[in-house]
């Protein structure tokens, strides 16, 4: 017979300011005083965290079908989106996966390698003395993700506004009101981000353009916004945390992973329970909502050791810890893991064999939590010529 799961219940309503201000600590803390399963608020109202790799692949892929995302999170991404592969369900959803899927394996993504470099040595070539490497990294998969995906380029400017998008997005998905009111500057990004992509089915030239043109009109503009946002957004923070982290020889691709693994981009995911269900013997109301955070699984004391410690020499072994999920998991694991584990190790490959990099005295490195896992306050780093230094 299943019961009620532990955790704060409705005492959570007084928590709410710090779980706002600060979620990553309070689910860490929540996790760590109740358990691997965590109840906040009540009945159909309630949500349950799942700290555990058992948990999540019930969740995500053994029942997903009773798993929808008919969720606040899912909804703001629509606001940007619309329906997209980052919010549908059902057989649309399946229908424009299998579409793209097969542009998306490895052996499709030869021509990424020499795109990628060829960008990042563009970057490379404007960087001088001390930087905050993220809006740079942003502009550099935001780059890449075009030529790549669609055989286009983007503007300066609608790089310039990602920032307030996500924001807004975050702020819409967690608002305590759900009828936020956006600001004007949102509306005008979305704008500018809408006319870009409206340029880009125009005069882009691509295998996955041709592709998508199978679709209708509205869905095909609704799958190049969200593969453009998402595309280069969760590379540009995976890239930030591994440039801040790695240690002079680290080798590049075992960095990238075990910087998911701290910093995974997706942090949370969340689910609506369609139909009643029992999860480690605890009862899940339907209409309730589930979250899975890889930023708990990737710190569980239970599958890692000195889980709070950057150690790239976890991986590739770690590859296949049960409670490693830095690209989700099940039917919705995310399109593009192919394509960020060949363009990012390979960014960080080119750049050190052009320069140096270390933390600048006044690098403050911390989270910020919106709809993927930034750097708080950029990543201020100084950049050295490899040449010089090994002149010297």
């Amino acid at each position: 017979m299943s019961s009620t799961a532990p955790g704060p219940g409705l005492l959570v309503i007084p928590q709410l300011p710090r779980l706002r201000r600060d979620p990553l600590g309070a689910m860490l803390d929540y996790h760590r005083e109740y358990g691997d399963i965590v109840r906040l608020g009540d009945g159909s109202f309630s949500v349950h965290l799942l700290g555990h790799p058992e948990l999540a692949e019930h969740v995500l892929r053994r029942n997903h079908r009773n798993y929808d995302r008919q969720t606040r999170s899912a909804d703001a991404v629509r606001v940007v989106t619309g329906e997209s592969l980052m919010t549908n369900d059902g057989d649309a959803w399946k229908h424009h996966r299998l579409l793209m899927q097969p542009l998306f394996n490895e052996d499709a993504l030869d021509h990424l390698r020499a795109i990628t470099i060829d960008a990042t040595n563009a970057m490379v070539d404007r960087w001088r003395g001390t930087l905050d490497i993220v809006p740079e990294l942003v502009r550099l998969t935001s780059t890449i993700t075009a030529r790549a995906l669609f055989g286009a380029d983007v503007d300066s400017e609608l790089v310039e506004l990602m920032p307030l998008v996500f924001e807004e997005t975050y702020a819409r998905a967690t608002a305590v009101l759900p009828f936020r009111i956006a600001s004007r500057k949102f509306h005008r990004a979305l704008d500018h981000v809408r006319a870009t992509v409206d340029r880009i089915i125009e005069l882009g030239d691509s295998p996955l353009l041709t592709k998508l043109r199978e679709l209708d009109p509205e869905e095909m503009r609704s799958e190049v916004i969200a593969l453009l946002l998402s595309g280069h957004e969760t590379t540009a923070n995976v890239l930030a945390w591994t440039f801040a982290l790695m240690k002079p020889g680290d080798p590049p691709r075992e960095s990238v992973q075990e910087a998911m693994r701290l910093y995974p981009p997706v942090w949370i995911v969340e689910r609506r329970a369609i139909e009643d269900d029992e999860i480690a013997g605890y009862t899940i109301p339907a209409d309730s909502i589930v979250y899975v955070s890889p930023y708990v699984l990737h710190r569980h004391r239970d599958f890692w050791t000195d889980a709070e410690r950057f150690d790239p020499t976890r991986f590739p072994e770690a590859e296949h810890n049960d409670a490693y999920l830095p690209f989700g998991a099940g039917p919705h694991r995310c399109i593009g893991a192919a394509f960020a584990m060949i363009q990012a190790p390979l960014v960080i490959e080119t750049v050190l064999t052009r320069c140096t990099l270390t933390l600048a005295d006044d690098a403050r490195i911390e989270p910020h939590p919106l709809i993927t896992l930034r750097p708080r306050f950029g990543v201020r780093m100084e950049c050295g010529s490899r040449a010089a230094a090994l002149g010297a």
